[in-house]
């Protein structure tokens, strides 16, 4: 357990610190006022640098944090952060995010190097009885898009049944020439299936970018299901997890991996690192304030309108914003004790 939670903000420091670092990054790159960038949170440990920006190494290992001009408060200062285009602002505020889902996609490209195989759903055997033999798909056939979702792995698949579909228009590869068949998911234990297995793809190198890059995009996807999932009621918020239920997590994973061998372990938990590093690039990016896709937000209304919102009322709807948030993380982090006992 000590070792899970000793990785558990280990990576959870290095996914935050590469977020605000896009942040500081792109904001020196436009020219803005950047007062200090901090490795770490709380205390200050030492400080160096000269000039405008103070670099400082704080206690608590938790990320860090980027301070710009204006960026809560008004500033007469052109370079600040509240006086730049509207357009420069979104730049910032998405480099946060954008950061770490490059972090994810290079998570995988290790892992999908160390591992060069994948699920893809070129059909090996269809299960009898089921809506694909009822539709004709046979063993071959190359499964390319769902009504209109391009599938490139087993991942992909099982994400689109999760919308339970009542009806898929299944488009798919055989002997070169695509298809179209539209079937009905049948129900088997518990969930809308389509009723065919997929097959291993050893992947070349190239491939091992481009699956790389679908696994990331599986991660950006099931992220956006989960959150509309929360808003029809189909998720509840205690199924969500917050830091200890990642520490749990981290465990059993380790635990499962074992048997396999230390590198078996490293990569199960590099997945979870990737997992969380683009859930969390996603998760920021979300319409709400507070988040830096709440910010994006604000800038997008003041390009339409060209007119610029006080910086008094946007301290206040980020401060309800924030306040919401801590809610909702006190009462994630005790539901996941509660799951612990």
């Amino acid at each position: 357990m000590v070792g899970s939670i000793i990785v558990t903000i280990i990576a959870f420091g290095i996914m935050v610190m590469l977020h605000e670092l896009g942040h500081f990054l792109t904001a020196k790159k436009f020219g803005v006022t950047v007062h200090e960038f901090s490795i770490g949170m709380g205390p200050l440990l030492f400080k160096w640098g000269k000039g405008e920006t103070q670099y400082s190494l704080r206690l608590l290992p938790l990320g860090g944090y980027v301070k710009l001009e204006g960026e809560e408060e008004e500033s007469d200062n052109p370079k600040a952060f509240s006086n730049i285009s509207p357009i420069k602002r979104i730049c910032i505020l998405v480099a946060g995010a954008l950061m770490n889902i490059i972090l994810g996609f290079v998570c995988f490209v290790i892992i999908n190097n160390t591992y060069p195989t994948v699920q893809v759903p070129v059909i090996s055997e269809i299960v009898a009885n089921s809506a694909a033999e009822e539709a004709g798909l046979m063993a071959g056939d190359e499964i390319v898009k769902l009504n209109n979702t391009p599938v490139a792995t087993q991942s992909d698949v099982s994400l689109f049944m999760m919308s339970n579909p009542e009806e898929v228009k299944v488009t798919y590869r055989r002997d070169g020439e695509k298809n179209t068949v539209t079937l009905i998911p049948l129900m088997q234990d518990g969930r809308l299936l389509i009723g065919f297995k997929g097959s291993v793809k050893t992947l070349n190198f190239l491939e091992r970018l481009e699956y790389s890059y679908y696994d990331t995009r599986y991660v950006v996807k099931a992220v956006l299901v989960s959150v509309k999932m929360l808003f029809t009621g189909e998720a509840k918020v205690s199924d969500m997890s917050g830091p200890v239920g990642v520490v749990q997590v981290v465990g059993d994973a380790a635990e499962s991996a074992q048997p396999y061998g230390s590198l078996a372990v490293v990569m199960q938990v590099l997945m979870l690192f990737a997992m969380i590093s683009v859930n969390l690039g996603v998760f920021n990016l979300l319409p709400f304030p507070a988040l830096d896709g709440g910010s994006i937000i604000f800038a997008f209304i003041e390009l339409v309108t060209r007119k610029k919102l006080k910086q008094e009322v946007l301290g206040y709807i980020n401060l309800a914003g924030l306040a919401l948030i801590l809610g909702l993380g006190i009462y994630i982090m005790f539901s996941d004790i509660i799951k612990l006992l």
